[in-house]
């Protein structure tokens, strides 16, 4: 085997995730030609064309998406592999995670300084959207998703669980009352969600007496964003559910009121997905961080 053929993988790779060559150069801070020259020695061991190149962009063929797929895990567990005779060793290199909007706005982010602090040899690409993305073709190695998974192809590590609240604005309460059961749901209007993929909309979640129950609020605004959702309750355009620490600020400042505390929406799953049986040291070591942020957060009010 090639002595430099791990690092011509890892060039590889580089420039799939970064979507260019020179990107790619300028992120291992080696030569434009290097990289150059790594692609043709892999595409000359292989015998197959990996990348199509356009004066615009890079394309990955058929076997070049073959061959990305196959060589990250690959990758990730030889320095894995160098990591477990080092147990010390500081992290390094680039850590590309997607997370929702709302998750690293007001969780992760303000408290990333203190991560840095631990690991300053690492770089986090960090993507926040509450979009599905797909980690393969995103060059990501986790993402975070809230909720019921259907990825049977990743490997999901639960992080623990989030509190949810339903609540609305001052103003739209006055114009059509506090709901004060389910059954009088259905002469509200709720600011509905909806899953990017499939365009359907997410049901409300209410814990009664005889277990969970799924509500369809009958709405005249749907959304996938929640920035934009915060927004629309804040305007009285609906009853909101969401993640209990993004809305608690709005609430305490009187901004929102909590309604139904009889029937509270249940705690929604946090989980990290990544793409392989085996969990690298880098992402073993950031879902540690975030289990712990995620118990800080959830932690009674005194």
């Amino acid at each position: 085997m090639q002595m430099n053929l791990f690092e011509n993988i890892k060039i590889f790779i580089e420039i799939v995730d970064s979507g260019s060559f020179t990107q790619a150069a300028e992120n291992l801070q080696i030569h434009r030609p290097a990289v150059t020259k790594a692609v043709q020695q892999l595409e000359q061991g292989s015998g197959v064309r990996l990348l199509q190149r356009t004066t615009r962009r890079i394309y990955l063929t058929p076997e070049g998406e073959e061959f990305y797929r196959r060589s990250k895990p690959l990758l990730s567990q030889a320095d894995d592999l160098l990591e477990s005779f080092s147990p010390d060793r500081p992290l390094h290199g680039q850590l590309r995670v997607d997370m929702p909007i709302a998750f690293a706005r007001l969780v992760v982010v303000p408290h990333l300084r203190a991560f840095y602090d631990a690991h300053p040899d690492l770089e986090i690409v960090l993507s926040s959207s509450d979009m599905r993305r797909d980690m393969l073709r995103d060059g990501l190695d986790c993402v975070l998703r809230m909720g019921e998974l259907d990825d049977g192809d990743y490997v999901a590590r639960p992080l623990g669980n989030i509190n949810m609240t339903t609540c609305a604005s001052p103003d739209y309460l006055a114009r059509y009352g506090t709901p004060t059961s389910l059954e009088s749901l259905r002469h509200h209007q709720g600011v509905n969600w909806f899953v990017n993929n499939s365009r359907e909309v997410v049901p409300w979640r209410f814990q009664t007496e005889k277990g969970v129950e799924e509500i369809y609020l009958p709405g005249k605004l749907i959304l996938d964003n929640s920035e934009v959702y915060i927004s629309a309750g804040l305007a009285g355009l609906g009853l909101l559910q969401g993640m209990n620490f993004f809305l608690q600020p709005y609430i305490d400042s009187g901004q929102l009121v909590e309604v139904l505390s009889d029937n509270p929406c249940p705690a929604r799953r946090l989980s990290l997905l990544y793409p392989h049986r085996h969990l690298s040291h880098k992402v073993r070591v950031f879902a540690q961080w975030l289990e712990g942020l995620l118990a800080q957060i959830q932690q009674p009010r005194a």
